[in-house]
Order: structure tokens, then sequence, then C-alpha cells
């Protein structure tokens, strides 16, 4: 072998190299993604359970009680999250963040007689949960507000 020269087999080992740190920067990336989606799943679950706690705490408190909730995701333009309470004992979240959709449902042991639906987004992060009597049907409502 001459001075400079490559070998066949040392060009085959750098090809070798190559295609394992290829492979290992795509997994990697991969699972960067999984866990960004996980961690706003369960930001999401998080927030839907805090949500019912928090319709359990206004019926309970009764009328005229009111909680503000914020939503714990920051959103960028164009993301916007739904927020309904669904008879008879719903309830539901719907996102939209980015290219992708999530939704969350989650069962309020307290009953929700009217359906109600608040809609955030990045200039509007938060709502208020508020708890009327209702004189007709002689019921406590809890329903969302803006």
């Amino acid at each position: 072998m001459k001075r400079g020269q490559i070998s066949l087999d040392f060009l085959f080992a750098v090809t070798l190299i190559t295609i394992t740190m290829l492979n290992l920067v795509y997994i990697a990336d991969s699972e960067r993604a999984h866990s960004e989606t996980f961690d706003t799943i369960a930001k999401l679950k998080a927030f839907s359970v805090d949500i019912r706690d928090s319709v359990v705490k206004v019926y309970a408190a009764g009328d005229g009680f009111t909680v503000r909730k914020e939503l714990p995701i920051k959103l960028s333009s164009g993301d916007r999250v739904t927020v309904s309470l669904v008879t008879p004992d719903s309830i539901v979240v719907n996102a939209s963040l980015g290219e992708r959709g999530y939704t969350v449902v989650q069962r309020s042991p307290v009953p929700i007689y009217e359906n109600s639906s608040v809609t955030l987004t990045d200039t509007k992060g938060d709502f208020g949960i508020v708890a009327t009597y209702n004189e007709t049907e002689g019921r406590l409502d809890v329903v969302l507000s803006p």
C-alpha cells in the first residue's frame, strides 16, 4: 500500500460508523417528539382534573360563587383550547395545538344541567366557573363564563 492510499476496509468501517450515528440521531429526535407529546397530554389531563375539582367546589359553595381558572399551557398564535360542560355529567377539553388535536373527557361527580363552553386562545387564557341558582327549576347550575 502506498502512502496516502485509503483501504477499502477503512472506507467500509467509516460508512458503518456514519450510518450508526445517523440512526442514533434519528432515534433521539423521535424520542424527543414523543416526550413533548406526552408532556402536552399530561398537562391537559391535569388541567381537566383541576376543572372537575373546581366544578365540584363551586357547586358545593352555592349560588354566586365563582372560580377563575387559567390555562397552564402557553398557546401560540392559531392554537385554541375549548373547555365544555356537557349535560348530564361530562367535562370535555378539546385542544388544537399546532397541527395536533387532543381531547380529554372527565366525568363530573355533580350534575351539569346546562351546556356551556369557553374557547381559550393566545390572547385570552382564563375563564370562570360560576354557580347560579335557577329559580324556575329549583336547582343550582354550574356554567362557564369567559
